[in-house]
């Protein structure tokens, strides 16, 4: 009995395809949740600054949000 091998590599190809997405929507989740965890860990240590602080590098308490994702955004 022959074996087909063009549909041997066929099968093969869109499996390697296959793995590649997979493998890239891993890569694209785990930075995403990287992205979060920074987020989280930047708004905290801004939040848990006195009005001082925030003062000397020229935000409010209310402008830490935006501050937070200007800087993640750089």
């Amino acid at each position: 009995m022959a074996a087909n091998t063009q549909t041997a590599g066929t099968d093969r190809g869109q499996a390697i395809a296959l793995s590649i997405r997979f493998l890239a929507w891993i890569g694209a989740t785990a930075n995403a949740a990287l992205k979060a965890l920074q987020m989280a860990r930047m708004l905290s240590t801004l939040s848990n600054m006195n009005d001082h602080q925030l003062a000397q590098i020229g935000i409010s308490r209310s402008d830490i949000p935006e501050y937070a994702a200007k800087l993640m955004a750089d």
